[in-house]
């Protein structure tokens, strides 16, 4: 039988433990979320280097072309015209796309109200290109903008990690026919956003670790997105899950709804 102070003891190495596993926490969810924003921002690297490419072709034939009027007496007010406004709609395609991808990777500093239909929209408008590469058809139909409670741009990013997850399944199923089906719902207390893909079904026992921290035998293909959208979510007070479908797999993000309550009283006269 142990003494009170072995007692006493044996307590405090535990409380020393549980501390240090936090300490331990701490120091290492900011490497993964690092490391899966590097994994998101190849992506779109990769995805708008090849997107850019034909404004880009369009802009060197325009400027090309100038040479050529000048030297056949072409140049008037009306060609003039003609290369202004072909050039910005090329310039502004090209700068929505950074607008975008600065948006999304501004980090909110409060919680507040936000719209999971347009967080959802903004992660499709920065991804689709590389899933039109992909030849992957998105299906979003939603009616209403399904009011919840966080951080709008981190939720975006919880929704790019599950886009480039599937992407990728995909790609390595070689699935023929690729179908991405995105719905919102709602509970009484949280706003689901649901994203189902056709690429087949995932292993029972993977889909136990699917939201833990996922190490190859390569630091190339580490892969922390699904770890990520958790901890996106549970930083909400929200949740995940992932589930076998018919076709594929089904991936349930859930975030606190919005609730009048919430709001901050403003006064006015």
């Amino acid at each position: 039988m142990k003494t009170p102070m072995e007692t006493k003891k044996i307590n405090q190495n535990l409380e020393q433990g549980h501390q240090e596993e936090n300490e331990k926490r701490k120091q290492i969810d900011p490497f993964f979320i690092q490391q899966s924003r590097f994994a998101q921002m190849g992506e779109m690297f990769e995805s708008y280097g090849q997107e850019w490419q034909q404004p880009l072709n369009h802009l060197s034939l325009l400027i090309q072309d100038i040479r050529e009027a000048l030297e056949f007496g072409e140049l008037s007010d009306q060609y003039i015209e003609n290369f202004i406004y072909e050039s910005m709609l090329q310039i502004n395609h090209m700068s929505q796309a950074i607008h975008d991808f600065r948006k999304l990777y501004k980090p909110n500093k409060d919680k507040s109200p936000f719209s999971v239909a347009d967080s959802i929209e903004d992660a499709l408008a920065i991804f689709s290109p590389s899933l039109h590469q992909q030849k992957i058809m998105v299906n979003f139909v939603h009616r209403g903008q399904f009011m919840a409670f966080g951080y709008p741009n981190e939720f975006s990013q919880a929704v790019l990690n599950v886009l480039i997850r599937t992407k990728n399944a995909f790609i390595v199923k070689n699935s023929q026919t690729r179908i991405l089906e995105l719905n919102i719902s709602e509970t009484s207390q949280y706003i689901v956003a649901e994203i189902s893909d056709n690429a087949g079904s995932i292993d029972r026992a993977l889909m136990e670790n699917a939201f833990g921290p996922c190490f190859s035998s390569t630091p190339k293909d580490m892969d922390f997105g699904l770890y990520v959208t958790k901890m996106i979510l549970e930083n909400m007070g929200g949740t995940v899950a992932a589930d076998n479908s018919n076709l594929g797999t089904k991936y349930s993000l859930l975030v606190p709804k919005f609730h009048l309550s919430e709001k901050p009283f403003v006064f006015t006269e």
